[in-house]
């Protein structure tokens, strides 16, 4: 299969495509391209990002052209400069349309140094243009921000954010690496206990290491077996259940959470804002830890709520109203009524 490509092109006299890949793989000397066809040159660039490692082709071209039919279905992104002082060169891009239309690239970006309100094809103007043909813009050397239009939160610009969002492209070809599921102590613990429960049950199967803190486990291991005896039915459990607990951990988690009452949960910490929810869950691992344990206690009250009959179902929901309405300091006189009925 083909690589696949991102190609680069200029309608400005004063930046040539080649500027581009100079500027992405920036060795001291480029080595020799491969033309592709059509005097399209191309330029091997491997490169890998947190999720995924791939190489694709940087090609450069000085002419409007689609190549022949496998280098066309093999671009997937298009980066064109233009001089934002030049209607002329504004027009370049414009003739590319035609073009793209048979290429169909996923990542379209309109390139220039610095485009101004004050310039012959004003900025306004080519965001307007931009957007209706789904393009990016991007400025190499964007003007400075005034004190009122600062953002706390600045967006990536130039050549990184060129960079940036060929990192963020689904290429075609791309390696997904492995991402290791991370496992808090808490949770270590409930899996090593599991381990052992089976294994003094069978006495024949050997203790297999319990997954270190940042080791990556599969729960469709072989030698595992996922529970199937309640399919999730919310977001909760499929959390549990597929993301948190590996194999058979959900069922050790219930039996070791059995004797906790509606009392135990600390229905504060659900209700708490997410600045507050950040400051007190995720500052260390004890406040992970904690938050892990509260939702374990909640899969099991809902466990328990899915094996009463029907009456028991409502008395015990009663129960867990009347148990947060107290968490939460709310009027007694308002559910008066449903204590007497729940005793």
């Amino acid at each position: 299969m083909a690589l696949p490509i991102a190609l680069f092109s200029s309608s400005s006299e004063h930046y040539k495509p080649l500027e581009f890949v100079k500027s992405i793989l920036k060795p001291s000397d480029l080595p020799t391209p491969k033309v592709v066809c059509d005097e399209i040159e191309s330029y091997e660039w491997h490169f890998e990002t947190k999720y995924y490692d791939t190489t694709i082709q940087l090609c450069t071209t000085e002419n409007r052209t689609i190549g022949n039919e496998d280098f066309a279905s093999s671009v997937e992104a298009f980066v064109h400069y233009f001089d934002p002082n030049s209607i002329t060169s504004f027009d370049g891009v414009k003739a590319w349309l035609p073009y793209l239309k048979h290429i169909e690239p996923e990542v379209q970006m309109l390139v220039c140094t610095t485009n101004k309100n004050t310039d012959v094809v004003c900025k306004r103007v080519v965001q307007e243009w931009c957007i209706q043909h789904g393009f990016e813009l991007v400025e190499l050397e964007p003007e400075a921000e005034t004190d009122a239009e600062e953002d706390d939160f600045p967006e990536t610009t130039g050549m990184a954010r060129i960079i940036q969002a060929l990192h963020a492209h689904t290429w075609s070809n791309l390696n997904m690496k492995n991402s290791p599921t991370v496992y808090s102590p808490y949770m270590q613990q409930l899996m090593k206990d599991q381990q052992i429960l089976n294994h003094s049950t069978d006495g024949q199967t050997p203790l297999a290491p319990v997954p270190s803190y940042h080791q990556q486990t599969c729960c469709t291991d072989t030698s595992q077996t996922c529970s199937t005896g309640n399919k999730p039915d919310s977001v909760l459990e499929t959390c549990l259940t597929n993301e948190v607990l590996p194999s058979g951990v959900q069922e050790e988690a219930s039996s070791v959470n059995e004797g906790h009452t509606l009392e135990d949960i600390d229905w504060m910490t659900l209700l708490k804002s997410d600045e507050d929810a950040s400051d007190t869950l995720m500052g260390d691992e004890l406040g992970i830890e904690e938050f892990e344990k509260l939702f374990m206690k909640l899969k099991v009250m809902k466990d328990k709520a899915e094996v009463l009959l029907p009456e028991e179902r409502k008395k015990y929901a009663e129960k867990v109203a009347i148990s947060f309405w107290k968490a939460v300091g709310g009027d007694e006189a308002e559910i008066e009524g449903l204590e007497d009925d729940s005793d």
